[in-house]
């Protein structure tokens, strides 16, 4: 382990391996830490879909950026880690089950056709239908947008911290215990009985980032939101649409039919997959592709989401505390914002500022 690196990143998951890998392109010397191994939580565990076209709001201009990041990395990561990302292209369908929910889903499709880069259409059931034949006949419609992105998050996770290595990122299986300042400043951290100098320390801890309020003295409002995601035995012939209504069902690379996901609040840090959870994606995705009454359940896996109290992420720099800089609170959007993350806090270590749209996602809005 270095005894000395520009920045320190505490966390490998895909935020902190993004972070990694854009400032090791700029030139830095870095350093990770994680505590458990690349991917072993909440990024190795989503379900890997990239639709910027369901973005709204104040995350919206965000989303597009990492979109188009995301666009421009996953060849070159591929090639530079020689990890398969298992891509996939496929149409993305979302179902109105109920005539109630006509209007809102056609000024979606509105919505999405004013974008750039995007195809979409207004289906009619029997025109969903010949899309795909085993779509539940209590339909009213659906909206279809062509060409979305379905990856697998744990290798696109181990493909970034593998590039990030391979350009000299040193990745240490270890826990930051302290934080250490001279005067508001800081200078480096514990990890065990040795310390590593830095110029500049990221917090990327996900779930666990209201812990490191201790070492701040600052309040960071992050709990653990429980996901869960069920994977059944795969449709013959192959389900070549991401469908979309309750929850989202889709066949990915690995050939099984994913079932995704719920959102639990309020259980710790529990990541026991729950008989609760199981029949709530059943009871979803039969209600979208009946057929599914008959797969068999091949995986259960449960993680926990790092959310805030506004529903927004943390990005930038710790207030008050020159050198420190925070990416957490992404919610299950973590894979889709990791790009624009990882390029935002290293312009902002690199050279104070950035273009990525990240101005009201500050720590300071908490205070």
């Amino acid at each position: 382990m270095r005894s000395q690196s520009d920045v320190v990143i505490v966390g490998g998951g895909i935020i902190g391996s993004s972070i990694a890998y854009r400032l090791a392109s700029e030139g830095m010397d870095v350093t990770v830490l994680e505590r458990d191994s690349v991917g072993s939580h909440a990024s190795g565990f989503a379900l890997g879909l990239l639709n910027p076209t369901n973005a709204t709001g104040e995350l919206e201009r965000l989303v597009h950026q990492s979109h188009d990041i995301h666009l421009e990395l996953h060849g070159r990561l591929q090639e530079e880690s020689g990890v398969d990302l298992q891509l996939q292209t496929m149409p993305h369908i979302e179902l109105a089950l109920a005539e109630s929910e006509v209007p809102e889903l056609k000024s979606e499709c509105e919505r999405i056709s004013r974008l750039t880069g995007f195809k979409t259409a207004w289906l009619e059931p029997e025109d969903a239908w010949k899309l795909e034949p085993r779509i539940t006949r209590d339909l009213f419609g659906a909206v279809l947008v062509e060409d979305v992105i379905m990856l697998d998050s744990y290798n696109l996770t181990l493909a970034t911290a593998q590039a990030a290595e391979a350009l000299g990122v040193e990745i240490v299986l270890a826990e930051a215990t302290e934080i250490h300042y001279e005067k508001d400043r800081v200078v480096g951290v514990r990890v065990g009985q040795n310390r590593i100098d830095c110029d500049a320390l990221v917090l990327a801890l996900g779930p666990w980032s209201g812990a490191a309020g201790v070492w701040l003295d600052v309040d960071i409002p992050i709990v653990p939101q429980k996901g869960e995601i069920a994977r059944v035995e795969g449709l013959d012939p192959v389900l070549g649409l991401h469908v979309h209504g309750p929850c989202s069902v889709v066949q990915k690379a690995d050939g099984l039919t994913w079932l995704a996901a719920t959102r639990k609040d309020n259980t710790g840090f529990d990541v026991t997959p729950s008989n609760e959870a199981l029949e709530t994606l059943s009871e979803q995705g039969m209600r979208m592709l009946p057929e599914l009454d008959s797969h068999r359940l091949v995986l259960q896996t449960a993680c926990m989401r790092p959310v805030t109290p506004d529903g927004f992420p943390i990005i930038g720099r710790v207030p008050g505390q020159k050198g420190m800089f925070i990416a957490t609170g992404t919610g299950g959007q973590g894979i889709v914002l990791a790009p624009a993350i990882g390029k935002a806090i290293s312009d902002l270590v690199t050279a104070g500022e950035t273009e990525i749209d990240i101005g009201r996602f500050g720590l300071e809005r908490f205070a």
